[in-house]
């Protein structure tokens, strides 16, 4: 058995593994973390997401640990339509999780996405609250470096605690910290 050869043309396709492209129903995907560091006040922060295969989601989720009394965090999904490396477009504005207590603090959602680059989104009032982060991340972004050791993983830029803005705003700073928000798949394309 070789290549066929039709008209000149060879129509061996060659195929590559990438295995983010796996995702299992029932699990989490996104960064997950070593230490704990918080968001800040009034600070929303779009965490690069890149989905390799359509999924339907069922949870977007943040794992607390250190607690602030009264605080909560807003959580979303933004979309990276034009493929610039920038969010752009409101998906979801999924709900509130209260930062009043330690542990895993999810919102039940119910979302397809098509393949494509996506930012998962934090808006808190927590000043003290702090979230699993991966610090310094080292793989390569398509966001790039902000200097030739650190590459970025996520936007941050000031904005007051509510609803989350459509589209995202204009002028946020590239960071190298990764939060470790995730979304539990429901279903794979």
């Amino acid at each position: 058995m070789g290549i066929e050869i039709h008209d000149g043309i060879d129509l061996w396709k060659v195929r590559l593994f990438n295995p983010e492209g796996i995702l299992r129903v029932g699990r989490y995907y996104g960064v997950t973390g070593a230490n704990a560091y918080g968001v800040g006040t009034d600070y929303l922060v779009g965490q690069m997401w890149p989905l390799y295969r359509g999924a339907t989601f069922d949870r977007i989720g943040i794992s607390v640990q250190t607690a602030e009394a009264d605080k909560s965090m807003r959580l979303g999904i933004y979309a990276d339509d034009d493929v610039d490396g920038y969010p752009d477009r409101l998906v979801l504005d999924a709900g509130v999780v209260s930062l009043a207590t330690t542990g895993v603090k999810a919102v039940t959602i119910d979302q397809h996405l098509p393949a494509g680059m996506y930012f998962l989104a934090m808006l808190t009032d927590a000043a003290g609250a702090l979230l699993w982060t991966a610090d310094v991340v080292t793989r390569w972004s398509p966001l790039g470096a902000g200097d030739v050791t650190l590459q970025s993983t996520a936007w941050k830029v000031a904005q007051e605690y509510g609803a989350l803005p459509d589209p995202f705003p204009a002028s946020a700073v590239g960071m190298n910290d990764g939060w470790g928000i995730q979304m539990r798949v429901k279903a794979v394309d």
